[in-house]
């Protein structure tokens, strides 16, 4: 019955849809939940979807910059102004703006009039959020107090440790932050992280237990393991995903190098991506520079994306090797590693193998992982998994127990609805 689920306002930056990795995997999460006890406050720039939320609130005036001026009356932003400045003077602020605050500008939140409205007349018993920025923390807090619903909060990347970092001033913002996630981690009910290896870090990071949940998939979907026999000729080669500049480019862009390189060498594959063209845009000529590699758009139907990853030849995991991609990404979970799995198609995981993403393709046996900045390693890495017939059939029985054992999404969905429900009462 609908009245044994919690009413449950989503506070996040990330709302449901089927273009990103965070909107995916609330999707799926919360599908099931009851409509009339699910309500979005959202800040998301991608277009949300109403199957399985339809009851929106679009943040606009009540989180806003520091420093932006006095916010129109009702909390909503004023329309944009023609750009003034020339490109040399816009790259110059830019600069100055990283010199001086890093790699985020400082905000600020407030519960406005109309969103106070919006919740009074919701009524929640939980807030499910993500966090965020400094302006979306301070929200999450007023929201809290203002309603004295349980309060849950869910981590899936390690946001906290790179935000706010690099400029003069960024270290006043990084200790706002601080205090505001220690503040609302020990008043939350329920701590979720992404997956296991997050979890663990993250109870001895805040002092308090932390739960797993990621993505689930319907296991119905799940592929037979695949024959002990090598790969198509030309192998299809398949990324689906984002692309960011501090999580993959760089190793997809490297991998894009040495699918080229099997093709001189006689070995024939291409390379197919697909990724929401805003992402991908600003990496898209130097990931065309390689033969044997194309660019598509994200795929947003179900049926048509299980059907692409069941039919590739291979699919890829990157992660890049700086520092920064390191320390962001290390304990996330991508998204799309369940279904991946859960297709019973090879896997290639290439980047730093301490990664919680790589470790389980390695310590599980379910991917093959190429753990150095080598390209020669890498070449050799991608014609193995490609002409091993009983490595490619030994990785794909791997992939299938463990989507069966661990995405399962009734099982995943029972344990989450089970969480929220105990965190309300």
């Amino acid at each position: 019955m609908s009245d044994d689920f919690p009413r449950v306002l989503f506070v996040t930056s990330a709302a449901f849809n089927k273009i990103t990795g965070g909107g995916i995997t609330f999707s799926n999460l919360f599908r099931g939940w009851p409509r009339d006890r699910l309500a979005t406050v959202t800040s998301d720039t991608v277009p949300v979807s109403d199957d399985v939320c339809d009851t929106y609130f679009h943040l606009e005036g009540e989180i806003a910059r520091l420093g932006s001026g006095p916010r129109p009356p009702g909390g909503r932003a004023r329309p944009a102004m023609a750009p003034t400045n020339t490109p040399h003077r816009a790259a110059w602020k830019t600069r100055l703006k990283t010199l001086a605050v890093g790699n985020a500008f400082p905000d600020r939140g407030r519960l406005s009039p109309e969103l106070d409205t919006f919740i009074t007349a919701f009524k929640p018993d939980v807030i499910f959020t993500i966090l965020g920025t400094i302006g979306m923390m301070e929200l999450v807090g007023a929201i809290h107090h203002r309603t004295g619903a349980a309060l849950v909060v869910h981590f899936m990347d390690d946001w906290p440790a790179t935000l706010y970092r690099g400029g003069l001033l960024s270290v006043l913002a990084r200790r706002r932050m601080e205090v505001l996630l220690r503040r609302l981690t020990a008043d939350a009910r329920l701590c979720l992280g992404i997956g296991d290896h997050m979890c663990t870090a993250y109870a001895r990071r805040y002092g308090t237990p932390f739960t797993p949940f990621q993505n689930p998939v319907d296991t119905a979907r799940i592929a037979a393991p695949r024959p002990a026999v090598p790969a198509a000729s030309p192998a299809r080669v398949v990324y689906c995903g984002s692309i960011f500049s501090n999580a993959q480019s760089e190793s997809l862009i490297e991998i894009g190098a040495a699918i080229a390189e099997l093709n001189r060498s006689g070995r024939p594959a291409r390379l197919e991506i697909y990724s929401p063209p805003f992402l991908a845009a600003p990496f898209r000529d130097r990931l065309l520079a390689h033969a044997g590699v194309a660019l598509h758009d994200t795929i947003s139907d179900d049926e048509s994306f299980f059907a692409l990853i069941a039919q590739a030849d291979l699919l890829l995991l990157p992660v890049n090797f700086d520092r920064e991609s390191r320390t962001f990404i290390r304990y996330s979970m991508p998204t799309k590693l369940p279904a991946y799995l859960a297709s019973g198609t090879p896997v290639l995981g290439y980047g730093p193998p301490e990664v919680a993403q790589l470790a389980v393709l390695a310590d599980e046996g379910c991917g093959l992982v190429v753990g150095r900045r080598d390209s020669d390693a890498l070449v050799e890495g991608l014609r193995r998994i490609l002409d091993d017939g009983a490595l490619r059939a030994d990785l794909s029985a791997a992939a299938i127990a463990r989507a069966a054992t661990q995405h399962d999404g009734d099982r995943i969905r029972a344990r989450f609805q089970a969480a929220l429900r105990g965190a309300a009462s």
